[in-house]
């Protein structure tokens, strides 16, 4: 029998604010069987959305209006998770909401442990394309219908954890997290300790190894922070200006080149210019990258969307953000997304997943 017994957890969250909660979904897994899931519409502070995460999730403010605040629904979540085993897909998100929505709300931590199955997923499936839950999850053959719902997205992550698992020839999530040697994040005594690899950091970088257009101030390094100590690539025309993008990523304690090379992380993929790419949509960095999962690097490609959700919780895309175009550029982009405060990057060419 499995001794596999945790629950997975997701949240969706109606602004660029990690405390904004709108959204709660979790899934039970006892002795490696699944048992039951469920999911609670949360009104965020005001019930004020942004309309970008509005085109991701479905959620709109109707919805949520008479749904009760994250204070009320606090209790009764902090029981269910209180000494148990925790599993979130991109936890550096969901426990960033537990922790803000905690704070702005004064409330007290339960305590518990959790583990990322995307950072997982790395060492169980090393050179996959994408550690995204969609395209992690279709591998397995998990449905995937209603993802980005709070309830449809934790139960494919417990999914994805017990295939992890038997990938990973483990019956017991200790072992999984032992067995590629990380430690559990906790929530222990008012203190929070995030999920880590135990690694050697004799070899991580200095601050002067930074791409020289750009400079970062150590001290907001976010070591929990997915793209930290990690070398990031952009190709194609993002909807915010790619210097911004770039600079962000070295602010958390990233790093930023031009090209691909067997030290990149991460490709973020932007809208593709097809007079350039063709009819594939596809740029050579991208092609390139294709190449270099096919012949085992360790490289993710993502879309701006997940680049944005997974390195900040979220962001708003509205009129303003396009004032550093071309103006050519802000006509083009115009015609795609007549109405520019709801941006769904999933409808962009060239985005691979």
């Amino acid at each position: 029998m499995s001794n596999l017994t945790f629950i997975a957890l997701d949240f969706e969250t109606a602004t660029s604010q990690r405390a904004s909660v709108c959204e709660v979904g979790l899934a039970f897994v006892e002795n490696g069987a699944i048992g039951m899931s469920r999911s609670n519409l949360i009104r965020p502070p005001h019930n004020q959305y942004d309309s970008a995460n509005i085109a991701v999730h479905g959620i709109t403010p109707i919805m949520t209006d008479i749904s009760p605040g994250f204070d009320m629904f606090w209790p009764t979540l902090a029981n269910i998770l209180q000494g148990k085993t925790v599993v979130a897909h991109y936890a550096p998100f969901d426990m960033g909401v537990i922790r803000e929505e905690s704070l702005r709300c004064g409330l007290p931590l339960p305590e518990f442990r959790f583990v990322c199955s995307c950072a997982l997923a790395h060492y169980v499936l090393p050179g996959f394309y994408s550690y995204g839950l969609e395209p992690l999850c279709q591998h397995f053959g998990i449905a995937t219908e209603g993802h980005h719902r709070a309830g449809t997205d934790a139960l494919m992550t417990a999914k994805l954890m017990l295939c992890l698992c038997e990938v990973a020839e483990v019956d017991n999530i200790e072992a999984l997290v032992e067995k590629y040697h990380y430690r559990f994040g906790t929530f222990e005594g008012g203190t929070y300790k995030p999920f880590n690899r135990v690694r050697d950091r004799s070899n991580e970088y200095t601050p002067d190894q930074f791409a020289k257009d750009y400079q970062a101030d150590a001290s907001g390094f976010d070591e929990e922070n997915p793209f930290y100590n990690k070398e990031v690539v952009f190709t194609g025309t993002m909807a915010r200006p790619r210097h911004d993008l770039m600079q962000m990523v070295m602010d958390i304690g990233g790093r930023t080149k031009d090209s691909l090379t067997r030290s990149t992380d991460f490709l973020v993929v932007g809208q593709q210019d097809f007079r350039i790419v063709g009819e594939e949509g596809m740029s050579g960095k991208q092609k390139k990258a294709l190449q270099m999962i096919e012949k085992g690097a360790s490289l993710t490609v993502l879309s701006e969307n997940d680049f944005m959700k997974m390195i900040s919780g979220g962001y708003r895309f509205g009129k303003t953000d396009f004032l550093d175009l071309p103006e050519e550029e802000v006509q083009r982009l115009g015609k795609l997304y007549p109405d520019f405060t709801v941006l769904d990057f999933e409808k962009m060419k060239g985005i691979l997943y």
